[in-house]
């Protein structure tokens, strides 16, 4: 689960776009909706709802475009971010403060994770190596939590390692160049999902 979390996609692009630019605050608010976004993920590809879902569907297409919408929005309003927006480099020592509206950085995981339908994919392959039509109830709570705590912690943890003052002066001293680059790689991603 780890090593399809950690592929860039659209997670990590907002967790590394979010955390870098609004601190560890607003990481973590991202990284709890991403986390309740897996969680009714989790919920529907236990329901064996997955099928409906697919990408092959009508209700699938329509989701992957609406996810895409989306990463465009996204991309395009990091575009237009002013400078003043960001933090400045007298931020970088101490720990900063988010200019991110908690809600809104907990909205954006939360968008980002529930409507990329590669998620309820990926969640559904690993667990049908774990679950089964006989699984009990327990078993399927058990699995899924841990799918939802394990992804939680690791974008919470990327986030917090985002703050380490390397990696963060080195954002400040090219910030026009990595919005950019993150709004590039949204729009492949947005871009790629509709191939």
């Amino acid at each position: 689960m780890l090593a399809g979390q950690f592929t860039p996609g659209p997670d990590f692009i907002l967790i590394l776009k979010i955390a870098l630019n609004d601190g560890k605050r607003a990481g973590a608010f991202a990284s709890l909706g991403i986390s309740i976004g897996l969680l009714i993920h989790c919920s529907i590809a236990m329901a064996g709802l997955a099928l409906f879902l697919d990408t092959s569907t009508q209700l699938g297409k329509i989701i992957k475009l609406l996810g895409s919408i989306y990463l465009i929005y996204l991309a395009v309003n990091l575009l237009r971010s002013k400078k003043q927006n960001f933090l400045s480099k007298k931020d970088i020592p101490e720990n900063s403060g988010s200019n991110r509206n908690d809600s809104l950085a907990f909205y954006q995981g939360f968008l980002t994770n529930i409507l990329n339908p590669k998620v309820i994919v990926f969640i559904s392959a690993i667990l049908s190596g774990f679950i089964s039509s006989e699984s009990n109830i327990n078993e399927k709570l058990i699995y899924g939590s841990i799918i939802v705590v394990q992804g939680g912690f690791f974008w919470f943890l990327f986030s917090s390692l985002l703050q380490i003052k390397v990696i963060k002066a080195l954002f400040v001293n090219h910030q026009r160049f990595f919005n950019s680059l993150f709004a590039i790689l949204l729009v492949l991603v947005a871009i790629s999902a509709n191939i």
